[in-house]
């Protein structure tokens, strides 16, 4: 009896341990964000990119880090060292505009933000004038 329970334990940190397919995490990583499981989200997007270093997902992941850590979660320390990272191997990703502007501003206030304030400012006036 003792054996089985060993035995039993064993396979179950084993499986624990195994690392799943790149598509589970990616996939999983999705879902978790859309049902905004932002932890969860985080650790799948981290795993896929601790586990698989050449995935075709990588960029984005990278990138997903530190939109989530930054806009979800607002952990600004991790999404400033995604960023970074993201920035630093993918110089010429669609997405690198858009990875600098959100390093810029990490953290800042909507009013803070030049581009955002006038836009805000614009519909503040636009509400008042509809009264």
């Amino acid at each position: 009896m003792r054996f089985a329970f060993s035995a039993g334990l064993i396979l179950v940190l084993a499986a624990c341990s195994s690392k799943l397919p790149e598509a589970t995490y990616y996939q999983q990583a999705k879902k978790t964000y859309t049902a905004q499981k932002f932890d969860q989200a985080v650790e799948n997007y981290k795993a896929l990119v601790e586990y698989y270093p050449k995935s075709r997902h990588r960029a984005e992941s990278l990138f997903l880090l530190g939109y989530i850590n930054a806009n979800d979660i607002k952990n600004y320390d991790e999404a400033k060292k995604y960023y970074e990272q993201f920035i630093r191997e993918y110089p010429k990703h669609e997405l690198i505009t858009s990875a600098r502007y959100e390093l810029e501003n990490l953290g800042k206030d909507v009013n803070e933000i030049p581009f955002l304030k006038n836009i805000s400012s614009d519909s503040s006036r636009a509400a008042v004038q509809e009264h």
